[in-house]
């Protein structure tokens, strides 16, 4: 509709009765009844529909989770359905860089002179979270960096909106509609504000975690008697701890080293579920880039190849893991884990002249060209993920190619014969 031409006293009548309805939808709310919790209420909400009937039904379920209306109401007064949300979920899943040119610009000058200054900064803090949750500083530092350069960037959305918004879009409910609860909760307990804001998809803080989180792990570790893990670096650095700890980390164990292999090592025996002993690797003539492995010899490691056999080559101890749990994206998590090793002093990355990554076009006639030979890669989408990555190995191994996982120019150009 074009407003210009409406007639002013129109639209003016239109204003009041939306104020009318907004106010009339909110003493509905005062005057719930508050119902007993029960373990059958974890029923999602029906997604979709009216966004207004949808808050309606969030209000209804967060006071039957015990909290209280003034809370709910202050929480959901200035919701919004953010289409600009709703845009970056779609194309969130668009990721084509690679390896070397995602942790090139991750792993830059600034992170690493600055993740320095704070691990000496925050030492204490450091210390303590190390003593009692068993998760070296180089990793936190690692994912502070990573997630908010050291909480400069904590992004600029409303948490309560652009939670609201993916709890009522039918992608996702299941994981964002409990997260809607907790971030009302998080109001309640007056750890956040209803105008809070942060990540696209309601990450909060300068280590970006989502409200549940931050309910079970939030740590005031400054002892100001707050959890702020917007303001303060302590309460984040702590909290992140008891996060990455609860995730499975093991006291003082590896998470990944950069190794070196020999130029007839059998290809198809790296990656994700063929992992393997130490002792089995160094007879294959797998070597530490500089010291020596960080487990004993029986302990399973896996080899990864990020951007094929002629780029890095790094062995996976069991705390990998908890890089996946944290975010599942491969690229993200091994430059993570690289990172942490650089800020432990570990020397920049070594490669061979890889070549580059495919770019979408080639990427698309490749899938398209594997799912042709019967191969399932997943979405036609241009994305080198782990469906597009194992059909590259399997081909690879039909036509005795190094089985890295790798795809290149040479490979498409045989399959287009």
């Amino acid at each position: 509709m074009n407003y210009i031409s409406v007639d002013k006293g129109f639209l003016l009548i239109k204003s009041k009765l939306a104020i009318v309805l907004k106010i009339t939808f909110f003493l509905v709310l005062l005057f719930l009844p508050i119902t007993t919790f029960s373990e059958n209420d974890e029923n999602l909400i029906p997604c979709g529909g009216k966004f207004e009937d949808f808050l309606s039904m969030v209000s209804d379920k967060a006071l039957r989770k015990g909290i209280s209306r003034a809370a709910i109401i202050r929480t959901l007064a200035t919701v919004k359905l953010s289409k600009k949300v709703l845009a970056m979920d779609r194309r969130q899943s668009a990721f084509r860089m690679s390896f070397l040119d995602f942790s090139n610009r991750a792993v830059n000058p600034y992170r690493l002179k600055n993740g320095k200054k704070n691990i000496k900064k925050y030492r204490n803090t450091f210390l303590i979270a190390e003593k009692r949750f068993g998760v070296p500083a180089s990793v936190i530092t690692a994912f502070w960096a990573m997630e908010t350069d050291f909480g400069a960037v904590q992004g600029t959305f409303n948490t309560i909106s652009a939670l609201a918004t993916l709890a009522h879009d039918c992608r996702r409910p299941n994981l964002f509609q409990p997260e809607l609860i907790a971030a009302i909760e998080l109001v309640d307990r007056n750890i956040i504000d209803p105008m809070t804001t942060g990540a696209w998809a309601g990450e909060i803080g300068q280590v970006q975690m989502l409200p549940m989180d931050i309910l079970e792990f939030g740590t005031d570790a400054n002892g100001d008697g707050l959890v702020d893990l917007k303001g303060s670096s302590e309460d984040s650095i702590m909290t992140a701890a008891a996060l990455i700890h609860h995730m499975g980390w093991n006291f003082k164990g590896a998470w990944i080293q950069e190794i070196l292999l020999p130029k007839e090592f059998p290809w198809e025996e790296t990656g994700f579920g063929r992992g393997n002993t130490i002792s089995y690797w160094k007879k294959l003539g797998v070597k530490p880039r500089s010291g020596t492995f960080k487990a004993n010899i029986d302990t399973t490691t896996t080899i990864l190849l990020p951007q094929g056999r002629k780029g890095p080559k790094f062995l996976a101890y069991p705390n990998y893991e908890i890089y996946l749990s944290w975010n599942d994206s491969f690229i993200y998590t091994v430059t993570a884990a690289y990172l942490a090793t650089r800020f432990e002093g570990e020397p920049s990355r070594f490669e061979e002249g890889p070549e580059p990554i495919l770019a979408k076009p080639k990427m698309i006639e490749l899938q398209k060209a594997l799912v042709s030979l019967g191969y399932n890669v997943g979405k036609l989408d241009g994305i080198l993920g782990f469906n597009t990555r194992q059909s590259v190995r399997q081909i690879q191994l039909k036509l005795g190619l190094p089985a890295d996982s790798w795809p290149t120019e040479e490979l498409l150009d045989i399959l287009k014969r």
